[in-house]
Order: structure tokens, then C-alpha cells, then sequence
């Protein structure tokens, strides 16, 4: 089966007008600050989109508890005269370390030392690595002007000095009314906000970095000899760091600045500072294969070029994996030089720019033997320069009396510095490692990372301790006082649901579970299961254990109100290829049954994602047909637990129900309206939404995901999932027209009406892309309800746009009268003051029970409220749903239509072109990968004939071919699609 399929050029992506920030010192805090959705808006008078918060919850049900969060309070920021200044060089430097460098210039600073606060005294100078100073000093009226030489304190500097003008302009007076005003809701954002924001996150690092001896990474902080470590492998380490972020909050209202310092544990992965001929060796051992024991001289082996079938040369696996070096820190150690006084200049820091390759020197590679340059040389007896070609091997052995070792291997290449050999490297330790972890490093990365929330608290206080705010210079100097307790915030547990099920009504109180047992599903699957098989993959399983599973699940399934009419065929899966297993697997079933397969089990030896995928994709992309995969430990083990767990994800991918959740108490009995939902009978649904995106490093492109909820009650959900470019976060127009479109009119064929409200639950999208949303997804999302309901000339729905997100590092700590037996808040703990934003309208919420280490709450935020629900039933009505999570007996922590479209996002990834998958198991990839880079390559031919006819642009971002999922159903039969898009196929 072929792969891939055709595009239509008007699907290209239409990518969103990039959101620019306002100031260009934005860039850099934002990497280091949580910054209001508003910083990112271009022009607040034209465009502001987002909703104030109307209220608080007032829900007298919902009962008050006592918190602690570790967001710190700022007690004191009472700014005195701050000056900001201007560094400019000239000429202009294309690189911040050279302003780095003039700045420290020994010259300029002695120079510096000259100017004095108003009060006489000696201030330090703030410096943001860029272009900006602060500081209480006052130059006066006058720029500061001065010529300086980088190498004036370098001993024996050859060549003529190269000077560079350093001019310190003053541009303006910080003070602290601009953040008050915003805080009060009577300014919006502008500059003047930023700027002192941007001095405060300057501020708080000083005196880590500069007093403390901390390394600053973004947002977190590391102390060399402190920090915990542990060594995931021979290349990577995992380090607990500091999360210290200053953020803008609610505290005003409460008596506090309305500033806080976000304190929390920040577990990151980083490669082990060594040799980097020595790293590169445990990179290639680590992801190849391949690669068995051998000497670390032989390495080289398994980096050399691979010549193809025509001859040419290429780069083998290994020399692929060194790609993974570069951006590294490295220092050499082959020279160094003097200042005046005799002292060793430690080696500049160099970044890998890529570790060399071309063809042009075969199979030894770009060795230090095969590549050369022209090496110029002042001759004394002639006075003239002559001119030699040497290989960088003998220029080493020649200049530096250096002997190279490890010649073979391939050399590192530097953006200005030239080339050098691996061997003379050392790669600086704290270099940050950003690929995905394999399954030994993660369950090594958890056990370092998993905290129970008293250990974590005591982390964080620790870590508080550590930053030493009461003896921190700068912090005394600029007029800013820390309150190092933890603060204590009011919080509410709002009531959970009751959990209707077919036979009766459970409450699982604040223990957030519940048991299946002696439950029935409040709608089993409407039609009984007559065509269905159970299949043996591999020849992993024999046919007694397969019918003992059976018999054990079946009666599971009918216990919980499960309809089967016909028992399975069970029997061996047949065929080499994925293709040929399902293709004959729907065949056998079909045939024993004459009719449309229902679903067909599939039993897997293990947990290979390559496997279980691709029987995925041809079940699905095929004959829109119903799977449900076994494990074989599972299978033989027939735990009632493990058949209650496959008795929900089959129910509700045959079309049924699990239960509702509703407001009522236990032990009342069944009544008719059970089913309804909690919230009221208003007609309304819920659509979820995300996006996710390929691993780092590879050609996967971005799979948007949207979930639509089908019934009154929310329960059944429809999906859908396209392909959205590169890495691009927000949907794109037309795939949210392609795939809301037709759920809308679906469920006005489920319902008879169309929906009153609906709200919009969005996921993994940060604040600096909350305007893009309003800009780009919205106004989308109106058009496709348009275009569905323009037939029937219906009312536009009322639209609420909420976003959910779990990328932050606020955490709950409660008391021992509002918290679970592990410590974590009690389910529907919510939090909605002191951390929250002064005035726009947000929340935290924590909906589950963490199994293990601390809860995270999910940071809920309403950008655009047109059904205008109040506070306490929006955020009851959240809370409820969480508990009707099809594959759990336990509430989750993301709202479901959200949780769905995770889950859509990444089931959709076996529909992906084969070319693009980065699934793909090296034993199987060559063929894989040959088949689809044939199409891809047509694919691409074809473009670009088009391209040549249009005239269009070939930089045009919007060009880039971004082949669409597979359809669902290409070969199914009549009623076969509509009745597998009905049932909930992802779960």
C-alpha cells in the first residue's frame, strides 16, 4: 500500500503574522520571566482581547482552606532614583560577547569607578549581557565616552591593537509608579512596565551569579558545588536546579506589592562536562545500536563516511549522531595566554557549529590528516610572505608541539574560530541536553525528579535559603525587601460529583477513585458485538490462554453491562508485512461473520511503539475498523483490574457510555435525569484543541487535534487531526474549517438543534500566543460554525475561550486538614488569588490525585467569555467533568475535551507520510524510508513545476510541502466510516 498521498496547494499552511514584542529587551526576559499575554500584543488600543475576571467564587458549598504556595512576596520594592543607561560599540559588534567584553574591559571599568549615587556613595552597575546598564550612579547630562583595546591585558598580544569606542549614554529614570498603575488596572501594558520588570529579574540574579557563585540557565540556577546531580549515562547528568522567575500577581489586592518570586525545583538533563572526543564516543554508543564493545582508539571506525550504490559518499549512522554536538560549550586545551601579571587567561568559550563533513575526502572523512588549508608565513631572509598548504594535523605538531592522537577522528567546527581536533576539547559542564530521553535515562530522570510535596517543600525552602535575599547587596542597595516564608493563600475544595453509572450512583468523596466492580455502564454499546475476532500476533500467545482471557474478559464486560452476541474467532495473525496481518485479519473476520468486522483485539508480544502503530494505521487508514491491542503479560495474567481497564476503551470505541457525572449525593436513588448534565439542559458543547509537535532533530511535522463533545451530557466526543506545517503551533484556518466543520453538523444530526454555547478548551499554548488564538483560531472557529449553520440560518452560538495549561511551576502545599494521605491537595482544591493576575480572569485547579511526587494544579485562563457563567459554575462545571474521563475510575487533571486531544494528536501520528515519521526502528528504516522518499521526491517535482508557472516565491514560508495524514477509510465499506467516527476510536 502505497504511503503517501497528493496534496492540493491551496492546503499549504497560511502560517499567522508573527507576533513581534514590543521592545527588543523583550526577547531575552522573556526567556526568564512570565510576562502578561499583554506584552506580546502590538498595538493594545486597536486589539485587547482578554476578559477580566468578573468575580470570585462565592460558592458557600465549597469550603475554605489554607495553602502555601511557593510564589514569595516581595514585601518591600520601594525603587530610589534608578538610572537606565545605553552601551554602544563601535564599530557595531555582531555578537553580545563582544559587549560583554567591552563592558568588563578593565580601562572602562576603572573609568566607571569615577561616578557616584545622589547620596555620594559608590553604587554597583547592573549589566543585561546586551546593550543596557543600570545602576544608582549618575554620569550627568554628558554621554561617557572611551577608546578601549580587548587585548590591552593579554601578555605578549600580537598584531596591531584594533581600538573600539565605547559610548554610555543615559536614557532614563525607572521607578515603580508604571508596574502600581498597571497592577491597579488603570494603565495598560506598555514599555515602562517592562523596563522595570526587566531591572527587577536583573536585580534578583545579581547576586547569585556575581556574589553567590550560581550559573544562570534562563530561568534557572545552579551552584557548581551544591547542586544535586545524578549520572543518567556516560554522556548525560541529571542536576537539580533553582527555578527562580519574578512574576506580576494578585498579591495588591491582599496587602502585598503585587510582586512575587516564583521559587520551585527545576530537574533539567545536561551533558557531563569531558572530553569531547570521549563524548562523542558514548553519543554514538548510545544511539546506535549497532555499536558494539571496542577500544576508544577504534572509535573512528564507526564514525567514517559510507559510500551508496552510485559511488558517492555519505554520512553513516554515527557520524549522523555527532550532529547532536552541536551549540556545546567547549574550551581547548592546547594554548592559552598571560595577562600582565603572569596570570593564565583561561581558553575563550567556543560553540560547536557541526562536526565536519564533505565528500570530497572519502572514506578517512574530514580527518585531521585530509583537511588542509593555506598557511601564510613571513619569510625574514626574502621579507616576503610565502604561501603553503598544511593538514591541520602538522600545523598542531609543528606550532604546538602537539602529537594528535585521535587524528582519525572528524574535526569540530566553530562559527569564527576555524576547525578543531575532538581531542583538544573540553566541553564545559551545565550544557544543557535537548533531546528526547530514552526509556532508561527517563526512569532514571523520574526517580531523581519524583518529590512527595513535604520533601519538595523543604527543597524549595532550602533553595530559598541558598539565595540568601536578607544578605544580598544589590537587593539592599535598590530598596527591595523579600519575605523568605512561604506564603499561605485561601483556597476552596469544590464539592465532587456524584458518578451515575446504570445501576447506581457513586461518591468517591475527596478520595478521588472509585472501584468498577458491581458497576454497569450507563449506555453499553448500542449494537452487540456479532462480528469481532480476537488475533495472535507474532505466534506469541497459544490458543488455551487466548480463550481462558476471553472467557474472563466477556464475563467482565457483561457484568458492566456489555452486549455480545457472538463469541470471537480467535486465531494467528498471517502475513510479513503490518499491511498483510490487518488485510487478512479483516478478511478472516469478515468472512466467519459476512459482515463489517465490529473490532478485532490484537494481542502484541510487547510494548514496541513501531509495531502497535502500524497495525494502527492500516486498521484505521483502511477500514475505518476498531482495534483494541493486548499485551501479552496482561493476557496471561487476566487480571479483573486489567479487563475492567479494556472493558471501558471498547464500550466507548463501540459507541457506548461509562457514566455521567452529576450533582447529587450518594445513596439517592436512580432518577430519570441522571443523565443530564450538571451544568443546565442550555445546548452546548465543548471543543478541545492541540497541537502537538515532532521530536527535536527530526522531519515530523506538527499534527493539529480538535475533539468535539457529541451528547448533552459531554460524555462521547468525535476528533479529528491534520497535519499544521512545522512546528506551528496555532491551527491553521483551513484545518480548523476541515476538521470542525463536519463534527459541527454531526452533532446537530445527534442532537436535533445546534448548540447555544460553546466553549473552547485549548491546550499547550503559552501566553506570548494568547493573541494569536484570538487573532487567528477564533475568528477560524466562528467561520466553520457559519458555514455548518448557514443552511438552516440558525443564531450563532455564545463562545467562552478557555486556555489550560500545565507548564508552570506553581505548586500547592496544603494543610494536613485539606490534603490527600501523600501530602497533595485534595481533588478540586482551587486556588484563585494571590498567584493569580491582578485583574484578567484566572485560575488554578487541581482536579486529581497524584499517585506520585506533587500534584501539579492546571493553570486555567478565560481569554474571551461570551456565555459569562459565573466563576463558581465554571469552575465547578470544569471540575465535574474532569471525573468522565473514559479510561479512568479517577478524575483527571486536564478537562477531557483537552485530555482527548492530546490523545488525538498522537494517535494520528501512525497516519503520518512514512518519510516523516520519526518512529521509524532501524531495522526496518531503509525500506521505509526508500519507498517514501520516491514519492516525497515527486511530490516536491511537482511543486516545483508549479512554482515555475506561478512565478512564486521559493522563500516563501507558506512553499514548504507539508503532506497531509492519511484519510480514514480508503478502503472501508459502506456505513463502516461513519460508525467508526462515531465511537471514541482514540481512546
Amino acid at each position: 500500500m502505497d504511503d503517501t498521498q497528493e496534496f492540493n496547494p491551496k492546503d499549504l499552511p497560511s502560517y499567522p503574522k508573527h507576533t513581534d514584542f514590543k521592545d527588543l529587551s523583550t526577547k531575552a526576559v522573556e526567556k526568564r520571566i512570565d510576562l502578561t499575554p499583554e506584552a506580546y500584543v502590538e498595538d493594545l488600543d486597536k486589539f485587547h482581547p482578554f476578559a477580566s475576571r468578573p468575580g470570585w467564587n462565592d460558592d458557600a458549598k465549597a469550603r475554605k482552606v489554607n495553602v502555601a504556595i511557593n510564589q514569595y512576596r516581595i514585601k518591600v520594592a520601594k525603587l530610589p532614583t534608578i538610572f537606565q543607561y545605553n552601551l554602544d560599540v563601535s564599530p557595531n559588534p555582531d555578537a553580545n560577547v563582544v559587549f560583554r567584553k567591552c563592558w568588563e574591559n578593565p580601562t572602562l571599568q576603572a573609568h566607571m569607578k569615577q561616578f557616584k549615587t545622589p547620596e555620594g556613595k559608590s553604587g554597583d552597575w547592573l549589566y543585561d549581557g546586551g546593550k543596557i546598564l543600570w545602576s544608582r550612579n549618575d554620569i550627568g547630562n554628558q554621554a561617557v565616552k572611551k577608546q578601549i583595546d580587548l587585548r590591552e591585558n593579554e601578555d605578549g598580544s600580537r598584531g596591531k591593537p584594533q581600538p573600539l569606542f565605547i559610548t554610555i549614554t543615559k536614557t532614563k529614570q525607572l521607578n515603580l509608579e508604571a508596574i502600581n498603575a498597571y497592577l491597579a488596572g488603570k494603565m495598560g501594558w506598555d514599555n515602562a512596565v517592562l523596563e522595570t520588570i526587566t531591572f527587577l529579574d536583573q536585580v534578583f540574579r545579581a547576586g547569585p551569579t556575581r556574589v553567590f557563585g550560581f550559573i544562570a540557565n534562563k530561568r534557572t540556577l545552579i551552584h557548581p558545588q551544591s547542586s544535586e546531580s545524578m549520572p543518567l549515562n556516560a554522556l548525560t547528568e541529571a542536576i537539580k536546579g533553582i527555578y527562580s522567575a519574578i512574576r506580576l500577581n494578585s498579591s495588591n489586592i491582599t496587602g502585598g506589592q503585587g510582586l512575587g518570586v516564583n521559587v520551585d525545583v527545576a530537574n533539567n538533563t545536561y551533558f557531563i562536562g569531558q572530553n569531547m572526543a570521549q563524548l562523542a564516543r558514548h553519543l554514538v554508543i548510545n544511539l546506535c545500536p549497532n555499536v558494539g564493545p571496542h577500544k576508544p582508539d577504534e572509535f573512528f571506525q564507526f564514525v567514517k563516511p559510507v559510500q551508496d550504490k552510485n559511488g558517492k559518499w555519505g554520512m553513516s549512522a554515527g557520524l549522523k549522531a555527532l550532529r547532536r554536538l552541536t551549540n556545546l560549550r567547549f574550551r581547548v586545551t592546547h594554548r592559552g595566554k598571560k595577562d600582565k601579571n603572569g596570570n593564565l587567561i583561561p581558553s575563550p568559550i567556543y560553540r560547536v557549529k557541526g562536526v565536519v563533513f564533505e565528500p570530497k575526502y572519502g572514506q578517512e572523512g574530514a580527518s585531521a590528516k585530509k583537511v588542509t588549508f593555506q598557511r601564510k608565513e613571513f619569510n625574514e631572509a626574502t621579507q616576503e610572505i610565502t604561501t603553503s598548504e598544511m593538514s591541520i594535523y602538522d600545523f598542531y605538531e609543528l606550532h604546538y608541539k602537539k602529537r594528535l592522537r585521535l587524528w582519525q577522528l572528524p574535526l569540530i567546527e566553530t562559527n569564527k574560530a576555524g576547525y578543531f581536533p575532538m581531542e583538544l576539547c573540553e566541553v564545559e559542564r551545565f550544557c544543557p541536553y535537548p533531546f528526547k530521553l530514552d526509556g532508561d535515562m527517563t526512569t532514571k530522570m523520574l526517580r531523581f525528579a519524583v518529590q512527595a510535596p513535604k520533601e519538595r517543600k523543604m527543597q524549595i525552602e532550602k533553595m530559598v535559603a541558598q539565595l540568601q535575599w536578607g544578605n544580598d547587596r544589590f537587593l539592599k542597595q535598590f530598596g527591595i525587601q523579600m519575605d523568605s516564608t512561604m506564603p499561605k493563600v485561601e483556597a476552596r475544595v469544590i464539592p465532587n460529583p456524584g458518578i451515575s453509572f446504570g445501576n447506581k450512583i457513586v461518591n468517591p468523596g475527596v478520595s478521588g477513585r472509585w472501584d468498577l466492580r458491581g458497576l454497569k455502564f450507563i449506555e453499553p454499546n448500542p449494537q452487540p458485538l456479532k462480528s469481532w475476532g480476537i488475533c495472535v500476533t507474532q505466534d506469541c500467545c497459544d490458543q488455551p490462554t487466548v480463550a481462558a482471557f476471553y472467557k474472563n474478559w466477556s464475563n467482565i464486560y457483561k457484568g458492566h453491562g456489555g452486549r455480545i452476541q457472538n463469541d470471537p474467532i480467535i486465531f494467528r495473525a498471517q502475513g510479513s508485512q503490518y499491511t498483510e496481518v490487518v488485510q487478512n485479519a479483516w478478511h478472516t473476520v469478515g468472512k466467519k461473520f459476512n459482515a463489517n468486522p465490529q473490532i478485532i483485539f490484537f494481542i502484541l508480544k510487547d510494548k514496541s511503539a513501531w509495531y502497535y502503530e502500524r497495525l494502527k494505521r492500516s486498521s484505521d487508514c483502511r477500514y475505518a475498523m476498531p482495534t483494541q491491542m493486548l499485551n501479552l503479560q496482561q493476557v496471561r495474567k487476566g487480571q479483573a483490574q486489567y479487563c475492567s481497564n479494556v472493558c471501558l476503551k471498547v464500550n466507548a470505541k463501540l459507541g457506548g457510555c461509562t457514566a455521567v457525572a452529576v450533582k447529587t449525593q450518594a445513596g439517592q436513588p436512580l432518577k430519570p435525569n441522571s443523565v443530564a448534565p450538571h451544568f443546565d439542559n442550555t445546548p452546548t458543547m465543548f471543543i478541545g484543541a492541540d497541537v502537538s509537535h515532532g521530536t527535536a532533530g527530526h522531519l515530523s511535522p506538527s499534527v493539529a487535534a480538535m475533539t468535539v463533545s457529541m451528547d448533552k451530557a459531554a460524555t462521547k466526543y468525535a476528533a479529528g487531526a491534520q497535519t499544521n506545517g512545522w512546528r506551528v503551533e496555532i491551527i491553521q484556518p483551513y484545518n480548523m474549517m476541515q476538521m470542525l466543520q463536519p463534527m459541527i453538523k454531526q452533532w446537530r444530526q445527534r442532537n436535533g438543534t445546534f448548540p447555544k454555547r460553546v466553549f473552547y478548551m485549548r491546550d499547550g499554548v503559552s501566553e506570548g500566543q494568547y493573541a494569536h488564538v484570538m487573532q487567528h483560531e477564533f475568528p477560524a472557529m466562528k467561520k466553520a460554525f457559519e458555514a455548518a449553520m448557514t443552511s438552516e440560518k440558525a443564531a450563532a452560538p455564545l463562545f467562552t475561550i478557555i486556555i489550560a495549561t500545565k507548564r508552570h511551576h506553581i505548586r500547592f502545599f496544603p494543610d494536613s486538614n485539606a490534603a490527600d494521605k501523600n501530602g497533595n491537595a485534595l481533588p478540586g482544591t482551587l486556588v484563585e488569588r494571590e498567584v493569580t493576575h491582578p485583574f484578567q480572569y484566572d485560575f488554578y485547579l487541581c482536579s486529581h490525585v497524584a499517585i506520585k511526587g506533587t500534584a501539579r494544579p492546571v493553570h486555567y485562563t478565560v481569554l474571551h467569555d461570551e456565555v459569562k457563567l459565573p466563576p463558581a459554575k465554571l469552575q465547578e462545571m470544569i471540575y465535574h467533568q474532569c471525573y468522565q474521563y473514559v479510561r479512568s475510575t479517577t478524575p483527571v487533571s486536564l478537562h477531557p475535551a483537552v485530555y482527548y486531544a492530546h490523545l488525538v494528536s498522537n494517535r494520528a501520528r501512525p497516519h503520518e507520510m512514512g518519510l516523516f515519521t520519526d518512529r521509524v526502528p532501524e531495522d526496518v528504516k531503509h525500506g521505509i524510508l526508500r519507498a517514501a522518499l520516491g514519492n516525497y521526491a515527486k511530490l516536491r517535482k511537482a511543486r516545483k513545476a508549479r512554482q515555475k508557472d506561478s512565478q512564486t516565491s521559493q522563500s516563501d514560508e507558506r512553499d514548504k510541502i507539508c503532506p497531509k495524514l492519511m484519510p480514514l477509510g480508503r478502503e472501508a465499506k459502506p456505513g463502516a466510516k461513519e460508525a467508526f467516527e462515531a465511537g471514541m476510536w482514540f481512546v
